[in-house]
């Protein structure tokens, strides 16, 4: 199959927005994609939107925001992977030969509210983490100060994003993060993504469609493995209100992706979790192979997975944007959001060379990509 490869993008700021601004917003960060890379919408052969809101514009609205140049357009949906699921169809288009360059965008802005867990049977996303948490407290005595180190992490990461939802104007500390209002014990405010919306487009090419994009910045991000797995039956299996499944699915669709990509966990760089809680990051951790059970909390005291983690633990750092956590989570754009940010670490970080995106959708599914930084110029 043919190489893909993520070549530039741009985003709308990650904030709470008045409903029915989402063709604007989305517009916005479009324009701002295709100038990163240097071409119009006419050099653009498909356009991939991910959509996890269903009042949320259609993508072919959104498409015309552009231009009517009679390409197709693709509206996934798939909640929260919404994003990454469309980079996934995408990059599967070019690697068929169908495409050269395709706009990937996440965007979320509906045009009138709704509550999508309520529609669709989930108990509320926090209740569900909250239960995830306390089980871990009883089971492996993590304490609440561990998910609070967390969440102080991906705070400070964000402040040095103009794009997040949270900018501190100060470092945070675990203590203020648990001082924060409770939501659902253990996890406070601050250790739970904000309902926020946004929009996120990058551009994806082959090599052949390299070619036409003289004015690319580089370093550029390859894309070694993009893998999507569903659920698999187990004991006890709960089949409906699930929000993101059974651990064993981030363990298995990560093993896929790093095989794929001829990697291991000891490779990774920088990695984007699904981090819409604390709790989730910390379990993510293990789930993907980064810290053996019973050496989280302790690595996590001990200051890894944050910056300077390759250098003195061998480990990747974490949610560099600030994650689900402190970036926000607008749904739609997350996964667009994560790819993006990994670009922007490979050309701002000389060390960063493999990358790791890794999202849920409620349901459940799990997409998990593995990024190379390359120079390698057609």
């Amino acid at each position: 199959m043919r190489e893909v490869f993520v070549v530039g993008g741009g985003m709308a700021p990650i904030k709470a927005y008045p409903l029915g601004m989402g063709r604007q917003v989305a517009r916005e960060a479009g324009v701002a994609a295709l100038k990163d890379v240097g071409c119009t919408f006419q050099e653009i052969d498909a356009f991939y939107a991910g959509v996890a809101q269903a009042n949320s514009p259609r993508a072919v609205a959104v498409a015309k925001e552009f231009g009517l140049t009679g390409i197709p357009v693709h509206h996934i949906v798939n909640a929260s992977a919404s994003g990454l699921a469309a980079a996934h169809h995408a990059a599967l288009a070019i690697q068929s030969g169908r495409h050269d360059i395709v706009l990937v965008m996440g965007y979320d802005l509906p045009e009138r509210a709704e509550d999508p867990f309520k529609a669709q049977g989930f108990l509320p996303p926090v209740a569900l983490f909250a239960m995830w948490a306390q089980r871990r407290i009883l089971e492996t005595g993590t304490r609440p100060r561990h998910l609070a180190m967390v969440a102080a992490k991906n705070w400070n990461y964000a402040r040095s994003n103009p794009y997040a939802a949270r900018q501190a104007d100060h470092e945070v500390t675990a203590d203020e993060v648990l001082a924060s209002k409770m939501v659902a014990p253990p996890l406070n405010a601050m250790m739970c993504t904000p309902w926020v919306f946004g929009a996120a487009a990058l551009v994806l090419a082959s090599r052949e469609g390299l070619r036409r994009l003289p004015g690319l910045r580089w370093p550029i991000a390859r894309l070694a493995a993009s893998e999507a797995q569903s659920e698999v039956y187990g004991e006890h299996h709960i089949f409906e209100g699930a929000v993101v499944g059974p651990p064993q699915i981030t363990q298995s669709t990560v093993a896929a992706a790093l095989e794929r990509a001829g990697a291991g966990p000891r490779d990774l760089d920088v990695v984007q979790v699904h981090d819409a809680f604390a709790i989730e990051e910390l379990v993510y951790y293990e789930l993907i192979g980064l810290s053996p059970a019973g050496e989280t909390e302790r690595l996590l005291e001990q200051g890894a997975f944050g910056p300077g983690s390759r250098a003195n633990f061998g480990l990747p750092e974490v949610s560099t944007d600030g994650g689900l956590i402190a970036r926000g989570h607008p749904a739609g754009p997350t996964g667009v959001c994560q790819l993006l940010e990994t670009l922007r670490r490979f050309r701002t970080h000389e060390n960063d060379r493999v990358g790791m995106c890794h999202l849920l959708g409620a349901g459940s599914t799990c997409i998990v990509q593995v990024l190379t930084r390359t120079e390698a110029r057609p």
